[in-house]
């Protein structure tokens, strides 16, 4: 196959996986995912190795905060076995996510992936979420929350959470 063509089949399998995500539910993703794949998220989420990690510790509580999302890309490129794409995911934020309350209110959550497949599944993908954003329409002001995080030491967030 050359580079042309792996390159339309991969962004023909990402599109696949996205109707499978966009179904909301967990236990769709091990025909997209090798077993054994890497997904590496923003800080808060993390990085996690196994399609079941990825499930559990990814996936649902994504679904439980934002159950009725419906995420697409709005640029998608592909070159050889890499993939890329950024967009929005529209939902409703209904269950706390990341230690952030839920408000109830339809929010856009901005996103950008970059996958590397091999073969004929994705083997790993690096993941920013726009979580600053969430945040912001949740009600907070990110301008004081950066400020107030930025004028106290790690240990003092160590504390907070002991309490």
């Amino acid at each position: 196959m050359n580079k042309t063509d792996q390159a339309s089949a991969n962004k023909a399998l990402i599109d696949r996986m996205y109707e499978a995500m966009n179904q909301n539910k967990v236990g769709v993703m091990p025909k997209f995912w090798t077993e054994d794949m890497v997904w590496r998220g923003p800080a808060g989420v993390g990085t996690h190795h196994g399609v079941e990690a990825f499930e559990q510790n990814v996936r649902a509580p994504f679904i439980r905060a934002f159950p009725d999302k419906n995420g697409y890309d709005e640029v998608r490129l592909a070159e050889g076995k890499f993939v890329a794409g950024t967009g929005y995911q529209h939902t409703t934020f209904a269950e706390d996510w990341l230690g952030i309350p839920a408000n109830r209110q339809q929010v856009k959550v901005r996103y950008m992936d970059f996958w590397r497949v091999e073969g004929d599944r994705i083997a790993e993908n690096w993941v920013l979420i726009d979580v600053l954003g969430v945040l912001e329409q949740a009600g907070y002001n990110v301008e004081k929350v950066l400020k107030f995080i930025g004028s106290k030491p790690p240990e003092f967030f160590e504390e907070a959470v002991k309490e």
